[in-house]
């Protein structure tokens, strides 16, 4: 027998992953960062953490995080499914579908159970990256390669950066 009928309005369990604007860790949202010399001569410039691309600096970078919200629904329809007696109900909101175990009456029902979803995510996150590291299918040659090629990559950045540290002291020599 389903918990609510067509016409209720009800509380979804909402848990994903969504993009969170954070202020910047390294301009702390002034959008320029000022820049002290070894000889103590300091130069303002624009905050290149939280410029994506080459656009203007934002004052803020977006990341990816879990995130719980129940949010409220109007249900407009409703799927049920008989199985061996077992019976199993969805429920509709325009062309959405909706499982039974995440329609509450209560926002407070339905932050617990985004809670215990934002859990379980997390839970086999860790564990599939767990699983990852001990696949024997990945074998130890192909691990040293994949770090050696990396290494080899960060040392050829890191010349590229020196470089360029280099060109920006001279113009500031210039000034």
């Amino acid at each position: 027998m389903p918990k609510f009928k067509v016409g209720d309005t009800v509380w979804f369990a909402k848990c994903g992953i969504e993009s969170v604007q954070k202020v910047c860790p390294t301009c702390f949202g002034k959008k320029e960062v000022t820049l002290i010399l070894g000889n103590g001569d300091s130069v303002v410039l624009p905050c290149r953490g939280c410029a994506p691309g080459f656009d203007s600096p934002r004052g803020y970078i977006s990341e990816y995080e879990y995130v719980t919200e129940p949010e409220m629904i109007a249900i407009s329809g409703m799927s049920i499914e008989v199985n061996y007696g077992k019976e199993k109900v969805e429920y509709l909101q325009e062309n959405r579908l909706y499982h039974e175990e995440d329609v509450y009456a209560t926002k407070e029902e339905a932050q617990i159970r985004a809670n215990e979803k934002k859990t379980q995510l997390e839970k086999e996150h860790t564990t599939r990256a767990e699983y990852i590291k001990k696949d024997v299918q990945k074998s130890f040659s192909w691990n040293a390669h994949y770090h050696m090629r990396h290494a080899k990559k960060d040392r050829e950045s890191a010349e590229y950066h020196d470089k360029m540290a280099v060109i920006c002291k001279a113009r500031i020599k210039e000034k």
